[in-house]
């Protein structure tokens, strides 16, 4: 072998293997946001049942008026 091929095969060998630590690398920047995004999921829909529950309660004590504005005691 003429040590332009070696050094060929060097050079192969070198991308090869960065191609696999950016390739991991992106993997694992991947997995970050994927864990980033559930997280800021879990997040909004706890804001949003919190929400649901008080606008469910204000429209509960709002009934509860209605009701006894359109039954007044005698």
């Amino acid at each position: 072998m003429t040590q332009m091929q070696v050094i060929i095969f060097e050079q192969i060998a070198q991308l090869k293997a960065e191609a696999v630590s950016r390739e991991a690398d992106a993997q694992r920047k991947c997995d970050e946001l994927q864990l980033q995004l559930k997280a800021e999921t879990i997040a909004r829909e706890a804001e949003a049942t919190k929400k649901y529950d008080e606008l469910q309660l204000q429209l509960q004590n709002m009934m509860k008026l209605f009701q006894q504005l359109q039954n007044p005691p005698y």
